[in-house]
């Protein structure tokens, strides 16, 4: 089953034709986050164009990373969920599949540090942004689940949903919060909406192009095929963050930019 599905994804020539949609996509984010990197700088922080500008593009690249390796783990266990048959093992992943999936939300976190830490390295972000941009990623997750279970009718992702809510609910809410970190909290996810809105952009172009081609397949699970769109994206990113072709084009174009 595993080969059948892996030479689907990498048959030609829809494997390419994916790649150049994802690429399409990623970019035309990307550039929109630079350009308004750029007019914020050259309002603010004059000297600082290009740093302002890639701490723009890195935040739409770290949504993408916390999102893609959330999507992988969960990807995982809905495919244990859904195609694990012998009666031993499912005795056993019945018995902890909820301490198993607060493991695999864990070890995102990790995989999520790997990708922005040593793939591609986002050097001008804080540790405050890059958490802003990590909670508006709950919400991402919420929408992209939401968007299976009404409009796939699958019921499969309820506990995920449950326990994604909880993450959100507690992040704003906490027993010794104060009114203040509260309102922190609501500023940098009302700051970092714009973000959500073009990745939820780039994932819903991707998503209407591969389930209407059938290159993305709904048999090894929606959130799968998902998860294989965000690696794709993930491949556009770090070739656009390692090059910054993008970024000295789209720079260099603006009126006044240096």
């Amino acid at each position: 089953m595993f080969l059948r599905y892996l030479n689907h994804y990498i048959a030609f020539p829809g494997m390419e034709l994916f790649l150049i949609i994802s690429a399409g996509v990623v970019i035309a984010a990307m550039s929109a986050c630079l350009a308004a990197g750029i007019r914020k700088a050259k309002q603010y922080y004059p000297e600082d164009q290009f740093d302002v500008a890639m701490s723009y593009a890195e935040r739409f690249s770290e949504l993408i990373f916390s999102s893609a390796a959330v999507l992988g783990f969960v990807a995982v266990y809905s495919l244990i969920d859904i195609f694990e048959t012998d009666r031993a093992a499912l005795e056993i992943w019945n018995k902890w599949k909820d301490f198993l999936l607060l493991l695999f939300l864990a070890l995102a976190v990790g995989l999520n540090s790997f990708f922005d830490h040593v793939i591609v390295p986002l050097r001008h972000l804080t540790t405050r942004e890059r958490s802003g941009i990590r909670m508006i990623g709950m919400l991402y997750m919420l929408v992209i689940f939401a968007y299976i279970k009404f409009i796939y009718n699958d019921d499969n992702y309820d506990r995920i949903i449950l326990y994604f809510l909880t993450l959100v609910i507690g992040r704003f809410v906490y027993f010794d919060v104060s009114i203040s970190d509260a309102a922190g909290a609501v500023k940098d996810a009302a700051s970092n909406i714009p973000y959500l809105l073009l990745a939820l952009g780039c994932t819903g172009v991707l998503a209407w192009y591969g389930f209407g081609t059938g290159y993305l397949l709904k048999s090894n699970s929606v959130v799968m095929s998902l998860f294989i769109a965000h690696l794709f994206m993930v491949t556009v990113i770090f070739i656009l963050m390692r090059t910054r072709i993008v970024a000295r084009i789209v720079i260099k174009r603006l009126p006044g930019s240096q």
